[in-house]
């Protein structure tokens, strides 16, 4: 397949998958479900996860077994555009599948702290084990911090892991693990915009690709002072060094003395028009709103088949995180106007 015929492939294969996300009315049927049963059910029959659900009996499924099987299907759609990715795509594809490795690592790090490591079985991605480069089957033995970095030994996140054992009797620092591994992904990403022959090509991914970083740097920031009340000295070590905004910029931004003063610094910086935009209930859903701005024109408009790819999977991470809501406040009893509040679209 030529480049060019990929390009439009993975253009054309992306809108049509995003034609397949959850509607409107989709949601609104959601929210109106009375348990756990009724959510499952209506995914399984009246959505594009039916194929992930099928032979599910939603009558004995619980929340820890539902979202897993639900990742599955943002796992195959990976899977289909990455056979059509060449040159700059694929290495887009490499960055989103590293993503996931990265969320597989930190949640066995997670269950190792509390000393659960055997529960990781239970919620192990199988259809990313097809397309994983790290043997994610062989987290179900790790029982140690030291069978985590012997698993890892010959991945490019063994050296963080390595660099940030724990002494003996204490817990793994996972937010800094976590941060190291991602920003490392991230770094890789930005090397490989930075050697694009086409300078066009080269602009455009690196204004995309920086200001999704910076989303996620503000989203960071608001919950590390809102939930954390972090100072700037605890956060800066964890932020992404990279993105639009500048050093004065993301300064003040961790100077702020809450989480509502991050929002109104961040409104005077480029992302302030973006921002005027955004629907949201709590300022925690801030970076998702703004993802999903900005991702829904960039899918809708660029003629950047790796743009239209990320901003793609995006999304439908946006659209898991607002199934769990929903699957989270419906256990809990909620009515759908509280329902619609926790939701990003």
């Amino acid at each position: 397949m030529s480049s060019e015929m990929a390009s439009n492939a993975i253009l054309a294969k992306a809108r049509a998958m995003y034609g397949k996300c959850l509607s409107d009315s989709d949601y609104r049927q959601l929210m109106d479900c009375r348990n756990v049963s009724e959510v499952a059910s209506y995914l399984k029959s009246r959505t594009n996860y039916r194929s992930v659900l099928a032979g599910l009996n939603e009558n004995e499924v619980h929340r820890g077994q539902l979202e897993p099987i639900l990742r599955q299907n943002l796992y195959y759609d990976i899977s289909a555009l990455s056979r059509y990715a060449m040159n700059k795509s694929l290495v887009f594809s490499d960055f989103i599948i590293s993503e996931m490795e990265i969320e597989q690592i930190v949640r066995c790090l997670t269950l190792l702290n509390i000393g659960r490591a055997d529960e990781f079985v239970f919620g192990l991605p199988m259809n990313m084990t097809k397309f994983a480069r790290i043997d994610l089957k062989a987290f179900s033995t790790v029982r140690s911090y030291d069978d985590l970095v012997g698993v890892l030994a010959s991945s490019r996140y063994a050296a963080i892991l390595i660099k940030h054992r724990p002494k003996e009797g204490e817990r793994a620092d996972i937010s800094i693990i976590e941060a190291e591994l991602n920003n490392q992904n991230y770094g890789m990403v930005i090397e490989t915009i930075g050697k694009q022959k086409s300078s066009r090509d080269r602009d455009e991914l690196n204004d995309t690709f920086s200001a999704m970083l910076d989303f996620r740097n503000i989203s960071r920031i608001i919950r590390l002072k809102k939930y954390y009340k972090f100072d700037a000295e605890k956060i800066r070590p964890l932020l992404i060094p990279y993105g639009k905004l500048s050093k004065k910029n993301i300064e003040e931004l961790c100077s702020a003395s809450d989480a509502r003063e991050v929002f109104e610094l961040a409104q005077s910086t480029y992302l302030g028009r973006l921002m005027s935009k955004l629907k949201y209930s709590d300022q925690s859903q801030m970076a998702d709103s703004l993802l999903s701005v900005y991702c829904k024109h960039h899918l809708r408009l660029s003629p950047n088949p790796t743009i239209v790819m990320i901003s793609y999977v995006y999304l439908k991470q946006i659209e898991l995180k607002n199934i769990v809501n929903i699957i989270e406040s419906t256990r809990y009893g909620l009515s759908p106007e509280e329902k619609s509040a926790m939701l990003v679209r």
